[in-house]
């Protein structure tokens, strides 16, 4: 969902950015099924998040 109303400072997209880049990370490496669920779950609604506020990222990058 957009919201018109309100965006992103610089600040705020860089850090999000980062960690999207670290649960990638985490995605790749972790071995526990239960903590690689929560970390795809977390992936999907930063990724939702992320679109929805037209921030440009690597979607289909890999780690």
């Amino acid at each position: 969902m957009t919201n018109a109303h309100s965006f992103l400072s610089p600040e705020q997209e860089a850090r999000l950015l980062g960690a999207y880049t670290t649960l990638k990370e985490l995605s790749a490496d972790c071995r526990v099924p239960a903590v690689s669920a929560a970390v795809t779950m977390a992936l999907a609604e930063l990724r939702t998040a992320l679109d929805g506020q037209a921030v440009e990222f690597d979607y289909f990058a890999t780690v």
